[in-house]
């Protein structure tokens, strides 16, 4: 426990690394929590209580076959160790600055998770991406955004300490979103809310798959 579990550098996938080798079987089997993408940069992933959610580019949502392959993502053993309640919340922005503030260890990473009703959530989502496969800055280009409004759900995700190399993680905070009806979701841009209950899983150790898919060259 207290292990964020990453199927890849980030690297992999800024490169355009988007081949899965690990299955959605295999990611649920290392957590109960987490954030990803399928092979493609076919959606977002979130995992949230132990099942795993594909937020399709056209922003409708899905359970993955088992056999789904994953090219990234990250989970943990969530554990209820930290809860704190936040009200009137006017952006993702600053969330993330009075989160932040009151983390006792800034030289660790936290699963964060945050459940209340949203005033407005903006996301986004990428269609499956066509082998040769662009870097990930050009594929998400073509991205989809989504604003919902009033529409009850969790944030799902990790905050990074800034000690950690770009290679690996981007430091601060990565969240994805899903509605408590499981109808929609995404990587999260931005939102507002009046009152969020968060919980948060202080985690002080990760474990990094450098397994290399092939023909597939990294940035330099």
């Amino acid at each position: 426990r207290d292990t964020v579990y990453q199927l890849a550098p980030f690297l992999y996938l800024l490169s355009g690394n988007y081949d899965g080798a690990v299955t959605a079987a295999q990611f649920k089997a290392a957590g109960t929590f987490g954030v990803g993408t399928f092979e493609g940069l076919d959606g977002e992933a979130v995992m949230l209580d132990g099942v795993l959610y594909q937020v399709k580019g056209d922003g409708s949502v899905a359970i993955p076959e088992d056999t789904r392959l994953m090219p990234f993502g990250a989970c943990t053993l969530f554990d209820n160790d930290l809860r704190r309640t936040m009200k009137h919340i006017a952006s993702f922005e600053i969330f993330s600055k009075t989160l932040e503030a009151n983390f006792a260890d800034k030289q660790i990473f936290y699963a964060v998770r945050a459940d209340g009703l949203f005033k407005t959530i903006r996301v986004r989502s990428c269609d499956k991406q066509t082998k040769p496969y662009r870097p990930l800055a050009e594929a998400t280009k073509l991205q989809h955004e989504y604003t919902y409004e009033k529409v009850r759900g969790t944030l799902v995700g990790f905050w990074t300490p800034p000690t950690v190399p770009g290679s690996i993680g981007v430091p601060g905070f990565h969240m994805h979103f899903l509605s408590d009806d499981h109808k929609q979701g995404g990587h999260v841009l931005d939102f507002q809310a009046d009152t969020l209950n968060i919980t948060l899983d202080p985690t002080p150790r990760i474990t990094v798959d450098f397994s290399t898919p092939v023909a597939v060259p990294l940035i330099e």
